[in-house]
């Protein structure tokens, strides 16, 4: 095993964070006898018992960063020796390369969302075969000397004595299964030619026999289906990589600088390649004309010979202004946004740099900030229990659990004092209990609503009538006395309002409407000052979440099956249109990502925030998934412009804050 990095397992080697995980890898257990020396690895003490040290360095990263598939270190010793699969143990790689929980294969729910969970219980369709990862490929891209299946099973050792019958051997395949062939049967001789690439504008091959939602595009090998946003974007979305076929010199590439040579068919050389005596244009346009002239020109930075004459070059991180001497800096900060740093971005001539907000961390990486501190928890309301999930750990606890005919719906947590709310569906109440003391009580009661949200700084719980048309509000020390106590906070021309999230810091609120005109809408804390964020693009937004951080707020769409942002000030929309997206109920952000329970599958899922891929199923359990919250553990800070913050605004009751 890798010192410091692995630990032995019998016969076998597993990552250092599996150690002490509360999930058993080794048939003896020897991983979970913590603090009985059966499972102890020396720590550099430099760092403490809990962190470990990047070499060469005095970087101390935490124990769960090993093997996270994330480099920590400057020199990614922390990926270093790392198991290979790209799913955790336990869990099965699905054909679009999410994980799920290999007891989920074959339970008749598509989990993956793509099916193939599913699909690999029936028989592959006719002229096609199953890897051992459970796929099924064509029987032509058997033995191509390229891996079609994910764990190479279609390029066996014994490739030189097998054939694909096609008619025209006979041995073959029988249900899937390779029989071995006499040598002069090669498969050489009998397999049909690949689909051959015509143009980068061409680049994926449509396969008869597979379907692909509007929004997608199919892979080259016939496999799987891609949505047209990962088209040329720089990451291998299809198993073949045909999604970034004829990308490399595409000059519209995003993030390929736009001063570089354009050949006529739209491809981009580097400035170095032009005028060098070879034709790296397809169409033959790097050379001849006036490449001999001589550069004269005054040009800011560089100057470089073309078959239009001189022409000028900038330095990276420029770009060549108008009168076509001068160069301008790039200011990555506004064109990349969120792709340049995950928070604060300083533009500077030439480059940029990222950081943080209060109580984050910059990774080596220079781009991502990580929250410091406990680990992140998500609080998952399943049936008729509160569950928590470590979002680094990925472990389960059920933190609350309510009588076993009652749901609960909507929840949100109170950073003060420590309280989940949560909505009652069975008995029409507000509830709540402390996670310190295990007390329960009511808030209030004969109130319907789809989403609460809690003020914690102003001491309030809003909630949405959308059968009223209505936002309410009521005291979070109320205490239940047989007359509900509470305000109509806004009345009379919201449409259906659904999902809530509140910014206590600003005293502002937003909701969701989903009624004949979704929109979402900002307003002050006592429903003044109501301004639409946007109104177009929607169809029913469920489910909202704001990210300070990047000051956007996001949601996801259950009718038209996408999930996007908007800047909090209404710029910058980003919608990405996704078939898995079903039935949304809430969502939540934390650092990079995008989290959500999908009622129909019963799953919380998360996907990459920015582009949309990288999707996961972090939980399933028995029961339908609503309200979801990621919580601030600790003590706040109150600030800002919450005028019911301190003192409850002078109010003998209650009070609503209006910045």
């Amino acid at each position: 095993c890798v010192a410091s990095r692995q630990a032995t397992c019998g016969t076998d080697c597993i990552p250092v964070p599996w150690l002490c995980d509360g999930e058993q890898q080794c048939p003896d257990g020897t991983d979970e006898q913590c603090g009985q020396g059966a499972s102890t690895l020396s720590v550099p003490s430099v760092c403490g018992a809990k962190k470990v040290q990047c070499p060469g360095t005095h970087h101390c990263i935490p124990r769960w960063e090993l093997c996270d598939r994330h480099q920590d270190c400057e020199d990614g010793w922390d990926e270093e020796g790392c198991p290979q699969q790209p799913c955790l143990p336990g869990q099965w790689q699905c054909r679009n390369r999410v994980c799920i929980m290999t007891k989920w294969k074959c339970n008749g729910i598509d989990d993956c969302g793509d099916s193939s969970d599913e699909d690999v219980c029936a028989p592959c369709p006719s002229g096609m075969v199953r890897c051992d990862e459970g796929k099924c490929i064509l029987e032509s891209l058997m033995c191509n000397d390229e891996d079609d299946c994910l764990d190479g099973t279609d390029e066996p050792s014994t490739c030189g004595e097998l054939c694909v019958t096609a008619g025209h051997c006979p041995c073959g395949w029988d249900q899937g299964q390779l029989q071995r062939c006499p040598v002069s049967h090669h498969p050489s001789a009998v397999r049909p030619t690949p689909p051959v690439l015509s143009s980068p504008a061409h680049r994926l091959t449509p396969i008869p026999h597979l379907s692909c939602p509007r929004t997608h595009v199919p892979c080259r090998d016939g496999t799987e289906c891609v949505a047209q946003e990962y088209m040329c974007d720089g990451e291998q979305d299809c198993a073949d990589g045909s999604d970034e076929d004829g990308c490399a010199q595409l000059c519209d590439t995003p993030g390929r600088s736009c001063f570089q040579y354009r050949c006529g068919l739209g491809t981009c050389l580097n400035a170095s390649l032009v005028c060098d005596g070879q034709q790296d244009c397809a169409d033959g346009l790097d050379e001849g004309g006036d490449c001999s002239v001589p550069c004269q020109r005054s040009c800011a930075h560089l100057c470089y010979p073309s078959p239009q004459g001189p022409r000028c070059w900038c330095d990276p991180g420029y770009q060549l202004a108008e009168d076509g001497l001068s160069c301008m800096d790039i200011d990555e900060c506004t064109e990349q946004r969120e792709r340049a740093c995950s928070q604060t971005c300083l533009n500077a001539p030439g480059s940029y740099s990222c950081g943080c907000l209060p109580g984050y961390l910059l990774e080596p990486d220079g781009h991502i900030c990580k929250l410091t501190g406990p680990e992140p928890i998500l609080l998952v309301a399943v049936q008729s229990e509160v569950v928590s999930y470590g979002l680094r750990s990925g472990r389960e606890e059920v933190l609350l659990t309510t009588d076993k005919d009652r749901i609960v719906f909507s929840l949100d947590y109170d950073l003060v004092e420590r309280k989940v709310f949560w909505m009652d569906l069975t008995t029409e109440s507000i509830r709540w209990q402390d996670l310190d003391s295990g007390k329960k009580g009511t808030l209030v009661k004969g109130v319907r609503s789809d989403c609460i949200a809690v003020d914690w700084l102003g001491r309030n719980l809003y909630w949405t009538d959308g059968a009223a048309g209505q936002v309410l509000a009521t005291r979070l020390g109320t205490a239940w006395r047989g007359i509900p106590e509470y305000t109509v906070v806004m009345d009379g021309d919201l449409d259906q309002p659904h999902s809530l999230v509140l910014q206590p810091l600003s005293g502002l609120l937003y909701w969701s409407e989903v009624g004949s005109h979704p929109r979402l809408v900002e307003a002050a804390m006592d429903g003044s000052r109501q301004h639409v964020l946007l109104a177009e693009g929607l169809g029913w937004p469920t489910a909202l979440a704001l990210d300070l951080p990047t000051w956007r707020i996001f949601w996801l769409d259950e009718k038209l099956g996408s999930f996007g942002s908007v800047r909090l000030d209404g710029t910058s929309v980003k919608i990405l249109k996704l078939g898995w997206i079903q039935s949304p109920f809430a969502a939540a952000v934390w650092e990079g990502q995008l989290y959500w329970s999908e009622r129909k599958t019963w799953s919380v899922q998360q996907v990459d925030k920015i582009s949309g891929k990288n999707r996961t199923v972090l939980l399933k359990r028995h029961g339908q998934p609503h309200g979801l919250q990621v919580p601030t553990w600790g003590s706040p800070e109150p600030c800002c412009t919450n005028g019911c913050a301190k003192s409850n605004g002078g109010c003998a009751q209650l009070c609503l804050p209006n910045p």
